[in-house]
Order: C-alpha cells, then sequence, then structure tokens
C-alpha cells in the first residue's frame, strides 16, 4: 500500500514523465472513493523502490487496457477477466483493486498506443529482464484470460518483446507455456521449457537451472528489485510452476 499512498498523496504521480504520468493523473482524477488515512499534498520522501513500484503497476494495466481492446472494443468477458485477474491472480484489496480499474479505464481510451506504454517501459526497465519478463508473463496471462491469443494481441506482445529486449528464446518459451497451457495441457516437454532446458540435459544442470530460477522467482528478492507487493503472489504462482517443473522431470527420470 506503501506505494499507492504517494500516487494518492500527489507527491510520486508528479515525478513521473511520459504516458505513466498522464495515466496516473486521469486515474486519480476519475476518483479513488475513500482515501482518508493517506497522506495528502506529499511532495517528496518516496524511494526508488516505491517509485519502481508504482510505474511497474501503472505499466501494467496501462498496457492491459491496450490489450483488451485490440479487436477494437472491450468486452464484457475481458472486464470479467480483468476483476478476476486483479481479485485471484493479484488478490488486490479494493482501494488497489479501484486504483488498477481506473488506470486500465484511462488507458484503453487514451491517444497514447500500446507501443507508447511499452516503450516507456522498455525505456525504464530493460536493463532489469527478470522485471522485463514478469510483465510479459502478466501480460500472456491476460491475453490468455479468453483461452485464445488472437492475431491483435500477439502483434501488441510482439512489441513489447521488442520494447523490453526480450530474447527470442525466452519470448518463445513464454509464449509456449501460456499458449500450450490452454491447448494441450502440461507435457513433459512443456516442463523442460519451463525451466530453459532440454530432454538431453544431464540431471545435474537441470538441478543447477532449478536452482538458479528458484533464486530468481523468491518473492524477498523480486519485491526488492521494484516489482509491486500485490504482484508477489503472481510470483509465487510462478515459482510454484518451476517447482512443479522440476519434480515432473526428476520423476520422469528415475
Amino acid at each position: 500500500m506503501s506505494w499507492l499512498s504517494g500516487v494518492i498523496g500527489g507527491g510520486l504521480g508528479a515525478m513521473i514523465a511520459g504516458p505513466f504520468g498522464a495515466v496516473i493523473g486521469a486515474a486519480l482524477g476519475a476518483g479513488m472513493g475513500n482515501t482518508q488515512g493517506l497522506p495528502q499534498g506529499r511532495t517528496g520522501g518516496f524511494n526508488q523502490s516505491q517509485q519502481r513500484q508504482t510505474i511497474f503497476f501503472t505499466a501494467a494495466f496501462s498496457m492491459v487496457g491496450k490489450l483488451a481492446k485490440a479487436d477494437g472494443r472491450v468486452c464484457p468477458d475481458e472486464i470479467a477477466a480483468i476483476e478476476k485477474i486483479s481479485k485471484e491472480a493479484l488478490g488486490l484489496d479494493d482501494q488497489t483493486r479501484a486504483y488498477a480499474i481506473n488506470v486500465f479505464t484511462q488507458a484503453k481510451d487514451s491517444p497514447e498506443s500500446f507501443s507508447d506504454y511499452a516503450r516507456q517501459f522498455g525505456s525504464l526497465f530493460s536493463q532489469d529482464q527478470q522485471l522485463c519478463s514478469f510483465m510479459i508473463s502478466f501480460l500472456f496471462q491476460v491475453a490468455m484470460a479468453d483461452g485464445e491469443l488472437h492475431p491483435q494481441e500477439e502483434s501488441m506482445l510482439l512489441e513489447a518483446k521488442a520494447a523490453f529486449r526480450i530474447p527470442e528464446a525466452l519470448y518463445q518459451s513464454l509464449r509456449s507455456r501460456y499458449v500450450g497451457l490452454h491447448s494441450s495441457g502440461v507435457s513433459l516437454k512443456k516442463h523442460y521449457e519451463n525451466l530453459g532446458v532440454s530432454s538431453d540435459t544431464s540431471s545435474a544442470d537441470i538441478k543447477k537451472a532449478y536452482r538458479q530460477k528458484a533464486i530468481e522467482f523468491h518473492p524477498d528478492k523480486i519485491e526488492g528489485k521494484g516489482l509491486p507487493p500485490e504482484f508477489i503472489k503472481f510470483a509465487n504462482d510462478r515459482l510454484a510452476e518451476i517447482n512443479e517443473s522440476y519434480d515432473a522431470i526428476m520423476s520422469a527420470r528415475k
């Protein structure tokens, strides 16, 4: 909640330029409900982590707004999917959910394009590929909320890939994981891809890869890098997938 307190207080939003700063201003202008107890009119004192958390969260729902309108309109199913992701995948409280929905609403109808948001995010975070990986994973999850990756959605995801400087191999691995989960269940091949290894990788090297990914996606590690606390559940789910993939591979090799 600390980063949201800064946004509502007015200080942190004013420090962020470009499309995200505009979205923050518009989202706050749309009303945030009960802000009792939150600091008003603050102009400073926000640390770098809080700024990064604000930008990450705002960027996520700004790009989601554009994704949801990829086919020219936002249908009720897509609104329901955003609500579900907000509550179940991220576990947002009422106030944070209200901010997320305001960002989503303002961004989907803004003159800025998906590319504008992706480029600003990439300019700020492309040096941290772990956070970029989290973001594009989140976008994949949203795009696949209806069980299908539409051409317009994939076009936007490819724009994000370029803006975030995501390697082709990682993008294809994520695509295979998210699209494959909906089309054919989780095969052993998917588990190998989830760990970034192949079927001919030695068990010792698979164990090393597993340990490295487990460290990368440990919530304590990623929160300190600027991932909003609300996304920690998303990180925990990712860590659970990594554990599941390792166990499945090791069991198959016995």
